[in-house]
């Protein structure tokens, strides 16, 4: 799986390397993870506001490790750089640096979404040249060494800032008490925040909410690919919970089916709302509402799906739900 969470994947990085430690539940905060819709109703990944103040909460809860930030927002970006030098310089065996910097200023590096600009988290190290610096991009499975000089021109750049450094040592196992805790406090069982977000900008451009015009459309949606990944992450869930449940390869794959049908499918929303935003004809709302309502089905069967396993996984649960009471669709359970 790539190309989810940036920020998700720098920092699980060290738990998958971790034996013993299981980094797929960190994952339960990625499908319905923080995004921005600005005033002009543009639909984005990422905004200035952009913390993940949740994410690094539930991390010290999952594996007792901080995320500090060391990204001073109320200081210039001259000074949050040297303030980065400082920290390379400095930086004591474990920890890791993270930094967001604007992937369209690499043009070495890959940018499948075809974004400008391309906020993106990677953690950095020095190497025995002074000139270059090591790259480690979880996200896009990529490590490489790449001049220094270009990679803190692409943090200079205005469309980014942000940075946070964490340390890999007395990584702690979650417990069960604390997975489940943090499963509840993600999981918005009867929410879809993402479509519902396409729909009120397809809506809001439809009934010129601040004489926006529908060819506007195309901007406000560009990043449909970039959230749609996200959705990948009930992998994870599915796959935690399925392996401590018993469940067979069979039904996991099934509903990775599912999921992948999902993600696919916003492909065609993106599509068609590229189409209605190009020809300027409202009918083809009707076509986006309409796979979004689709969407919405099958989004909200996997959460049903999704609770039902963890409700069977949970502390204290007697674990005696039957495969049945998650749909004739979902294929048998090993040992039933």
């Amino acid at each position: 799986m790539i190309k989810v969470h940036c920020f998700v994947s720098c920092v699980c990085e060290v738990i998958k390397r971790t034996p013993g430690v299981d980094h797929r539940p960190f994952y339960f905060g990625v499908w319905d993870a923080d995004f921005a819709v600005s005033p002009q109703y543009v639909l984005s990944y990422h905004s200035e506001h952009t913390r993940h103040e949740l994410f690094r909460t539930w991390y010290h809860q999952l594996y007792g490790i901080e995320i500090c930030q060391w990204y001073d927002h109320s200081r210039s970006k001259t000074e949050n750089i040297d303030h980065l030098l400082r920290l390379m310089a400095e930086r004591p065996p474990g920890r890791k640096i993270m930094v967001m910097l604007d992937m369209y200023w690499l043009p070495e590096r890959e940018n499948k979404f075809n974004q400008n600009p391309f906020p993106h988290y990677v953690m950095l190290e020095t190497t025995e040249d002074p000139g270059t610096w090591f790259m480690y991009d979880p996200d896009f499975r990529w490590e490489g060494p790449l001049p220094r000089e270009q990679i803190l021109a692409a943090i200079a750049q205005p469309t980014v800032a942000g940075g946070y450094f964490f340390d890999d040592v007395d990584i702690c196992h979650s417990t069960s008490d604390t997975v489940a805790a943090y499963f509840s406090t993600c999981m918005k069982l009867n929410q879809n925040p993402f479509n519902a977000a396409i729909r009120a900008v397809v809506h809001a451009h439809l009934e010129q909410t601040l004489e926006l015009p529908l060819a506007h459309l195309e901007t406000a949606l560009r990043e449909i690919p970039v959230l749609a990944i996200r959705k990948y992450a009930y992998e994870h869930g599915f796959a935690f919970f399925c392996h401590a449940l018993g469940y067979s390869e069979a039904a996991f794959e099934h509903w990775c089916d599912e999921i992948e049908k999902l993600v696919k499918t916003y492909t065609l929303v993106h599509y068609r709302a590229l189409k209605l935003a190009r020809t300027g004809d409202p009918a083809l709302a009707e076509e986006v509402f309409g796979l979004l309502d689709a969407q919405d089905v099958i989004e909200f069967r996997l959460k049903r799906d999704l609770q039902n396993l963890f409700e069977q996984w949970r502390p204290g649960s007697a674990g005696t739900t039957a495969i049945a009471t998650i749909g004739d669709r979902s294929p048998a359970r090993e040992g039933a």
